[in-house]
C-alpha cells in the first residue's frame, strides 16, 4: 500500500503567503519566455532553407536579448548562447553555400 501523500507546509505570515503568490505568477511568466525561446529555436535548427537562417536568428536573439533584460536568464548565459547560435548559423550557411 502506497504511503500517504504529505501535505505541504503553507505559510503562516500575511508577508510570506504574498512572497508564494508572486513567486508564483514569476514562475508561470518565466515559463512562458522559456517556452517561446524554444519554440524559436526549434523552428530555428529544423529550417531547411538556408536563405531564411539570419532572420530566424534574428528572432532568436531578440527574444534571448528580453529574456536578459527581465533576468529570466543571466545576461552571461543569453550572450554565450547568442554566440553558439551565430556560430551555428554561420556553419549551415557556409555548409548550404559549399553544396
Amino acid at each position: 500500500m502506497a504511503a500517504p501523500a504529505k501535505k505541504k507546509k503553507s505559510a503562516r505570515s500575511k508577508t510570506a503567503l504574498k512572497r508564494h503568490r508572486k513567486s508564483l505568477r514569476r514562475r508561470a511568466r518565466n515559463l512562458l519566455w522559456k517556452a517561446k525561446y524554444k519554440q524559436a529555436l526549434r523552428a530555428l535548427r529544423k529550417e531547411t532553407d538556408s536563405t531564411r537562417l539570419p532572420e530566424l536568428l534574428r528572432q532568436v536573439h531578440s527574444i534571448l536579448d528580453r529574456m536578459g533584460r527581465r533576468n529570466i536568464f543571466h545576461r552571461n548565459k543569453v550572450a554565450r548562447l547568442k554566440s553558439r547560435l551565430a556560430r551555428y548559423v554561420a556553419q549551415r550557411m557556409a555548409g548550404a553555400s559549399a553544396t
